[in-house]
């Protein structure tokens, strides 16, 4: 029954977003929207959508360090996680929410492997450090931009302080070993074994020091190209007035709105842009910039919907079986 109500579900959820945008906008502000797109400059625009669309090699970089901490498999490698980088962000499109095509990803890696939890729970914590820099920065940067409302540096504070206590419990057993210690007591012992393996496992990762500090580094470089990305595409569009310290503090709260089930963020990042930027750049600039990151995110969704046309990989002791 819930299978059934999921896609209808994410389907209202976008056209709601996308109703409610054009009510705050109506027919008249679109159309200025794709006015101010076609007087964008297309050298800048070009260049920062193509900057977003590349971003897919750093983060199967990512997705790499963070496997070879743990796992050997003949299907991890840079090609392969390339490929599925882009196979997700394909999938993406389809599944609930803007981190849809993990669950893609996780499949992909667990197929035919003996260590299916490792595998799969490695797309899972690629998405915890990739969460992790975007808030932070997004933190950082709301605390020195004199213009941030207190109560988006208040969220993004407190999602931080949410993200810290995780990595300190997956980090400590002994800190973990206090939490669990009175619901154990009433957990079924088949339910009890199940989650110590996933502690297990996901402790494994955090305790990784060097690798996890790697890929760390890698998604800090990232994510900080992406949100420039979208500097350049605001700037294009004359919205310079909006500065790169905004950038850095709304996007994070733009990319959280679109964990919101719908399809791959659709009708939710496009009002969360206009809510957020057109204080800055006037709501048909801030339309106008939503629509140039929806054509970079179907760049990279069409590449990653050939590429699943021709992707192989080895599983486990199977060398080019198909996924």
């Amino acid at each position: 029954m819930i299978k059934k109500i999921q896609f209808p579900l994410r389907l209202s959820v976008s056209f709601l977003f996308l109703f409610l945008l054009l009510r705050k906008m109506d027919l008249t502000g679109i159309r200025a929207a794709i006015e101010a797109l076609k007087n964008c400059r297309t050298g800048l625009a070009l260049a920062a959508i193509s900057i977003s669309v590349m971003l897919a090699f750093g983060l199967a970089l990512r997705l790499l360090i963070i496997l070879k901490s743990q796992a050997s498999s003949d299907k991890i490698t840079y090609p392969n996680m390339l490929k599925l980088t882009f196979v997700g962000l394909f999938f993406n499109n389809f599944l609930p929410t803007g981190a849809g095509g993990d669950i893609a990803k996780a499949i992909f890696l667990a197929r035919g492997e003996k260590k299916k939890l490792m595998m799969g729970g490695s797309v899972l914590v690629d998405r915890f450090l990739g969460a992790m820099t975007v808030i932070s920065m997004g933190t950082v940067s709301a605390w020195l931009t004199p213009d941030i409302p207190a109560r988006y540096r208040t969220f993004l504070s407190l999602i931080m302080l949410i993200i810290l206590f995780t990595i300190m419990v997956f980090s400590s057993r002994k800190t973990a070993g206090i939490l669990y210690r009175l619901p154990s007591r009433i957990i079924p012992c088949a339910v009890k074994a199940r989650l110590e393996a996933v502690y297990a496992t996901f402790s494994s990762y955090f305790s990784s020091g060097r690798d996890i500090l790697k890929a760390l580094a890698v998604s800090l470089s990232v994510q900080t190209l992406s949100i420039i990305s979208n500097y350049v595409m605001g700037v294009s569009l004359d919205g310079g007035r909006a500065g790169l310290g905004t950038f850095f503090t709304y996007i994070p709260l733009i990319w959280t709105s679109t964990l919101i089930p719908s399809l791959g963020g659709l009708g939710v990042r496009e009002f969360t842009y206009v809510y957020f930027f057109s204080r800055y750049m006037g709501e048909e600039k801030a339309a106008a910039l939503s629509m140039l990151v929806l054509l970079a995110i179907l760049i990279q969704s069409a590449i990653g919907g050939i590429t699943l046309l021709f992707l192989r990989m080895p599983s486990s002791g199977r060398k080019n079986s198909p996924l």
